[in-house]
């Protein structure tokens, strides 16, 4: 009896431990079958689950729980599994983020040789654009099953919820590519010249229609001011977007204008010297759209403050085209130093020459 109760002794602990190890599965690297596998790859798998712990699950083997885990870690095992069914990576495919929240299979007998089961998965599928998080879509899903108490290929059951989980991304992905905002990849920008015919009250830039003094509709009775003319030109835009293919299209639409009820000059004012210097006013206002459109071809466009940067620049712009024509009238005396007067001239029509191509 002494040697016997010793041997139950040595025993018990071995039979404790053994039931406290996991039972490790490895995935099979079985290529899962993804029409749209060529417009995304898995760049990383992040394990988001309450604790990390390695095991996730118990199993019932031997009419008793042991816990399940991967052979390797849980963030490893998921990526080797889902990134050797997306090995392209193009310049234009999404870098995939596959966050998971949950993965649980667990198992419990309810009767003589009847095993029953349950496995859950719930993941998030996302990519960081431009430094911004993106969530696309999630998945969540559990399976039930019942089996005997024999041995049991759970390593085909999870494999198979893996699957699934990137199969689903695969057709939303298919759904969703140039459709939806959340995958465009980047800004491209539209930029166009505003030339309407003119209105009743305002007169759009072109080289080719300089204004005349009939342009200049408003009221002269100004016994206060020490000018002879004076025209209101000023610059605005217009902007829409719209999902085109892999990017985001950003139109702006640039106007450069002069207001006739606002612009005005004496009878005494009306000759063609008096004229060209206001006309220089305008052709002031379109350099400076000029810049604000090299500007914006410039820029690193985000999808997320693509409008904010634009109407960024313009307040910039709005803020130059009042330092140039304060400029301009400061250096030429509102146009009575006839020499300066002359030197702006030839350099701002040079500059107009070149932006329309002149000869």
């Amino acid at each position: 009896m002494l040697k016997i109760g010793w041997l139950l002794v040595l025993l018990l602990p071995t039979l404790s431990a053994w039931a406290q190890e996991p039972l490790l599965l490895s995935l099979q690297k079985d290529k899962i079958s993804l029409p749209s596998s060529r417009l995304y790859y898995v760049l990383d798998v992040l394990d988001k689950r309450t604790s990390r712990p390695r095991a996730f699950g118990e199993l019932i083997e031997y009419t008793r729980p042991r816990p399940v885990a991967f052979s390797s870690s849980m963030e490893r095992s998921l990526y080797e599994f889902w990134s050797n069914s997306t090995p392209h990576r193009r310049e234009e495919s999404i870098p995939l983020v596959i966050t998971l929240d949950e993965l649980r299979l667990n198992e419990k007998r309810i009767g003589p040789n009847r095993v029953e089961g349950k496995l859950s998965i719930s993941v998030i599928f996302g990519w960081n654009r431009q430094g911004t998080d993106l969530q696309l879509t999630t998945y969540q899903a559990n399976t039930a099953y019942t089996r005997p108490e024999t041995p049991y290929d759970h390593e085909l059951l999870v494999r198979r919820m893996l699957s699934a989980a990137l199969t689903h991304f695969d057709t939303w992905m298919k759904v969703n590519e140039g459709r939806h905002p959340l995958l465009v990849r980047g800004v491209k920008l539209v930029i166009r010249d505003v030339e309407h015919a003119d209105k009743l009250d305002t007169v759009f830039y072109h080289p080719q229609r300089p204004l005349t003094w009939n342009d200049f509709r408003g009221s002269s009775d100004r016994p206060a001011s020490r000018y002879g003319a004076a025209v209101f030109t000023s610059l605005a835009y217009e902007g829409n977007s719209r999902v085109n293919g892999k990017y985001l299209e950003a139109e702006v639409r640039v106007k450069v204008y002069m207001v006739r009820s606002l612009s005005w000059g004496l009878p005494s004012q009306r000759n063609s010297y008096t004229l060209r210097h206001e006309q220089l006013h305008f052709d002031i206002t379109r350099l400076v759209a000029e810049r604000f459109k090299e500007r914006l071809k410039k820029m690193d466009l985000t999808v997320e403050d693509y409008d904010s940067q634009i109407q960024y620049e313009f307040l910039e712009a709005y803020r130059e085209m009042d330092r140039e024509q304060k400029k301009y009238d400061r250096e030429t005396n509102h146009g009575l130093n006839i020499s300066t007067q002359a030197a702006f001239d030839r350099s701002i029509s040079e500059e107009i020459a070149r932006i329309y191509q002149l000869n």
